[in-house]
């Protein structure tokens, strides 16, 4: 096993094009092992690709991120140019071209899926639902855990994104999974442990406090640590003293290093646990 796993990332992302091989090589040369998660059917199918290119320490998630359920912000980094086809229509889920890609590579899971109220709109809240449903019942039929992608609205306060994924968690799920790049409340969060669902912490745990964000020492130090993960959401969100640049997996270590600090245990227990953690949750 590796000293470190980043449980979610986009090498895939075209912001990756030019030194994709340099940063997964760079990657796995400093012990560490990621998983790559797919956002829609293209950047699946790359993430799975990736995974045959390396003989271990690369895998893959699959799955329709809730934003691209409709026509959404092009994000360069993401598709490139030529992805603007397909944010101008949206994604319908396709239960059985993601069931196909499971077979293809070292697939772990499956998403990320959940809901986005960042814009709160309820035609879309209706299709994100939708499509969350439809990759519950395909990780349940293929054993898979959940890569949970949840953002709440920061100016409305009405609906709470982590409350009702957990609701449709307990009435449609069968198996475990992960909140990536967590950011509600200790009851969310206790929520979330309470029905098997892990919560990974990304670089904004670094960044100096906004609690009206998330209160995220609270969070971290309440969190047993056999169920915390660490994420670096790669290109995005780079941790501190990386703030600014593009984000990569070997950038996780700081991550890892401050859930250590917050809880104050030593930090070599809590690398242990995250990849032990890592281990069970995505058997690899």
């Amino acid at each position: 096993m590796p000293k470190y796993i980043d449980i979610h990332s986009h090498i895939n992302f075209k912001a990756f094009d030019e030194d994709r091989n340099t940063v997964l090589h760079r990657t796995l040369n400093d012990d560490i092992w990621v998983i790559n998660v797919g956002t829609q059917i293209d950047t699946s199918k790359k993430a799975v690709e990736m995974t045959n290119e390396f003989k271990e320490g690369v895998f893959a998630t699959i799955g329709l991120h809730p934003i691209h359920t409709s026509a959404s912000h092009h994000d360069k980094n993401e598709l490139g140019d030529e992805g603007k086809e397909f944010t101008s229509r949206g994604e319908i889920f396709d239960k059985e071209k993601y069931r196909e890609l499971i077979k293809q590579g070292k697939v772990v899971g499956i998403g990320e899926c959940g809901l986005d109220y960042f814009h709160m709109d309820e035609e879309s809240i209706e299709k994100q639902r939708k499509a969350f449903i439809e990759q519950i019942e395909l990780a349940n039929e293929s054993n898979l855990p959940l890569m949970l992608h949840i953002r709440n609205n920061p100016k409305d306060k009405t609906r709470n994104a982590y409350f009702d994924v957990y609701e449709l968690l307990k009435k449609y799920s069968k198996v475990k999974g992960v909140s990536h790049f967590f950011a509600g409340s200790i009851e969310d969060m206790k929520r979330f442990i309470e029905i098997g669902i892990l919560v990974s912490f990304a670089g904004p745990i670094t960044f100096p406090p906004k609690i009206e964000i998330c209160d995220y020492e609270s969070v971290i130090r309440e969190t047993p640590l056999d169920m915390i993960l660490a994420d670096t959401d790669s290109p995005y969100v780079a941790p501190v003293p990386h703030r600014g640049k593009r984000n990569e997996p070997v950038y996780v270590k700081e991550i890892v290093k401050k859930i250590a600090e917050i809880k104050g245990l030593p930090e070599l227990d809590v690398v242990e646990a995250i990849v032990l953690n890592a281990k069970k949750l995505f058997d690899i």
